[in-house]
């Protein structure tokens, strides 16, 4: 369904700044043994669903039109709070999403933390290639939407929040957030297969991020309760965010 090429370009898309994007790219590659032994060992030894390469393009590309629709509406990202241009706040987000999973490779629990941790040196090189001015600030704001993209963790930026709802969009069948057994038949692999399709779409003044879930099966609806809507709660825009579920003929809206 999802391509690394074609994420790619959507991502080089919404970025719309040149030099962002061929760092963020270059990054991508070079750190890819991280995406990928992250994935493997999610995969076979916690024995749980995608943590890899796709899921982190993906987590961006969300990323990035979250940021591009609370934009439009005028919200201030907490980059631009502090003085910062709006390329700051592209450039957490980018590499927020883009390493807030590593830390999977050394335990589930804490994996945002241990994210934090392998990131951190990373981050201090790309920052630097970035800003020429308060590269410690930035690398703060970029940590920090990696640290607190897991739900148990409450959001303090915008970047970081949008960071957080961008990963618990990933749910279409197949690529549920929640942590289950693929080969255990409960409520959890149920919903997680019952999801088709999860857009992200621009709302109105009151909630201007829509994000319309279509599912084939009420089941889906676990899924969202249990990840996306604790995410958004635990995010900076809560009550900005509405989903439209639709199953079937039936569609049901819901502000969180």
């Amino acid at each position: 369904m999802y391509t690394e090429e074609g994420l790619l370009a959507e991502i080089q898309q919404l970025m719309d700044n040149d030099e962002l994007y061929a760092l963020y790219e270059d990054a991508y590659f070079k750190y890819k043994p991280y995406f990928d032994t992250t994935n493997y060992i999610v995969l076979n030894v916690y024995g749980f669903n995608d943590h890899g390469p796709i899921h982190v393009l993906l987590t961006t590309r969300r990323a990035l039109e979250l940021l591009g629709i609370i934009k439009k509406f005028g919200i201030e990202t907490t980059a631009e709070k502090l003085g910062k241009p709006f390329e700051w706040s592209r450039f957490i987000v980018a590499f927020g999403a883009l390493f807030h999973d590593v830390g999977n490779m050394i335990h589930r629990s804490p994996h945002y933390q241990f994210s934090v941790f392998l990131a951190e040196p990373i981050v201090e090189e790309l920052v630097k290639a970035f800003a020429e001015d308060d590269s410690l600030l930035l690398k703060a704001l970029t940590l920090n939407a990696i640290y607190t993209h897991d739900e148990a963790v409450p959001c303090t930026t915008i970047e970081g929040s949008l960071v957080t709802i961008a990963d618990g969009c990933d749910m279409e069948a197949g690529r549920s957030r929640l942590v289950h057994k693929k080969d255990k038949v409960d409520i959890h692999a149920v919903s997680a297969l019952a999801i088709e399709r999860v857009e992200i779409k621009e709302g109105d003044e009151e909630q201007p991020i829509l994000i319309e879930i279509t599912m084939k099966h009420p089941a889906g609806i676990f899924q969202v309760d249990e990840i996306l809507t604790k995410k958004v709660k635990s995010s900076l825009l809560s009550g900005r965010v509405k989903l439209r579920i639709q199953t079937g003929e039936e569609v049901l809206e819901k502000v969180v």
